[in-house]
């Protein structure tokens, strides 16, 4: 029975590897799933540790989710190979390298996990690109933090260069050398939660500099990385959850010269927000990125936070300057969509949600006069949504395999009309398909 299971993984592992399905017709169910050139070459020494009790694991989230993985780590054409594999149930984790030696992989080491499951694996790219360094997380059992490996090919050897515990991490090059630092938050310890930035160089990874978090922060809830500003300096914002608290509040990290700064705690505006709605990202597309404040749509002031509607100021930060606030949008992340709010809206123009089968309605009248709209926006999910979306009248706003978006102009007496040009311009699809 052993061995059926260890085959039978070994068959899972080939699919997964050159992409073939498990479902076919006719002859094709006759014929046995062809791994990939690679992973024949390599297969001696998978079934070799199989051999030994070992069965294949599979890292829990990330990019990088195969039991077997093909990558040229340490720059010279040739892809090596990471293999992740468990000692029986329970057991110990182990991720094996391995090299092309005269046309055959061979182990060229091994790195023994700290944790009771895989968490991750990533590739931090050191040398300008021409080699990478793999890290691994591993979750430590009845802990919030995580175990960080980092580890890389060295005198085609499979060496340790960093053993750690961390809360998250980010890859990011922060100073633009063409290599990746390696930027880890610490919230485990409650007296001081920090983020340390580790650079590569001469084969070592060593500490470069750490900065303070906020304080309070339990855990994390995103990570992005861009441009601070328009200077170009690259930043990571990590945006931050509080244990008893619905709002988040955002930490922005940035390395000045060799020294880790914390330009949230410094700024002239905090970067908490009550309510975690949105994420730190690039809204206008140009590279930098927004930090979002929300504001409580007018007739919304006395409600429950959960009933309020909300404008969304976006903000960017910068090093010794004032933050500016650079847009103001209303946000529908259930629907995929936003509408940038022209200027003279604010405080003057509120929001009305209507729903019906097949379709939802986001009314926008003056807030003196919730009879008369001024803007109207339609999503049509039903089968017969791109009718509904092409009646007369409406403006298309585009569309998705299941949504259509439309838009109806309310009232041209009123100050806070809008024009179909104007409309369409202001108008975004945030999910990823779109047309």
């Amino acid at each position: 029975m052993k061995v059926l299971k260890n085959c039978i993984w070994l068959m899972l592992c080939m699919v997964m590897l050159t992409g073939c399905s498990l479902i076919a017709g006719g002859d094709d169910l006759l014929q046995t799933p062809k791994p990939s050139e690679k992973f024949t070459m390599l297969q001696d020494q998978l079934e070799k540790i199989i051999s030994e009790g070992k069965n294949y694991v599979t890292p829990q989230k990330g990019s990088y989710r195969n039991t077997v993985t093909f990558e040229d780590i340490d720059g010279d054409g040739e892809d090596e190979a990471i293999a992740f594999f468990r000692e029986g149930t329970g057991g110990k984790i182990y991720a094996y390298a391995f090299a092309l030696e005269d046309g055959e992989y061979q182990q060229i080491g091994r790195i023994e996990g700290p944790g009771s499951a895989l968490g991750s694996m990533s590739f931090l790219e050191v040398e300008g690109g021409k080699q990478k360094l793999l890290v691994l997380t591993w979750t430590l059992s009845g802990d919030v933090k995580q175990g960080l490996t980092v580890c890389g090919v060295q005198n085609q050897k499979l060496q340790e260069l960093l053993d750690t515990t961390c809360t998250d991490y980010s890859l990011s090059d922060m100073d633009q050398d063409n290599t990746q630092e390696l930027l880890t938050l610490s919230y485990e310890n409650q007296e001081r939660k920090t983020a340390q930035v580790y650079d590569y160089e001469d084969e070592k990874i060593t500490l470069l500099s750490q900065a303070d978090a906020t304080q309070d922060v339990q855990s994390v809830a995103n990570i992005v990385e861009g441009q601070l500003d328009e200077s170009g300096l690259r930043a990571v914002f990590v945006d931050n959850r509080f244990e008893n608290d619905n709002g988040m509040q955002t930490d922005i990290y940035v390395l000045d010269g060799t020294t880790l700064r914390n330009v949230a705690l410094s700024a002239n505006t905090s970067t908490y927000r009550s309510t975690a709605l949105s994420f730190c990202e690039d809204i206008d597309s140009d590279g930098s990125i927004e930090v979002p404040q929300l504001q409580v749509l007018p007739g919304y002031e006395d409600r429950d936070s959960a009933e309020r509607l909300w404008m969304v100021d976006w903000y960017r930060y910068s090093i010794g300057k004032t933050t500016r606030l650079v847009h103001t949008t209303y946000d529908s992340p259930t629907e995929g969509w936003l509408l940038e709010f022209p200027d003279n809206w604010r405080g003057n123009v509120t929001a009305t949600l209507v729903s019906s089968t097949g379709s939802n309605q986001t009314i926008f009248t003056e807030k003196e006069n919730l009879e008369d709209p001024i803007l109207t926006i339609y999503i049509f999910t039903g089968s017969d949504r791109k009718e509904a979306a092409s009646v007369e009248g409406l403006i298309d706003l585009g569309e998705t395999s299941d949504i259509c978006f439309a838009a109806k102009l309310g009232s041209n007496q009123s100050e806070y009309a809008m024009t179909a040009r104007e409309v369409r311009r202001a108008f975004t699809v945030t999910t990823n398909e779109w047309k």
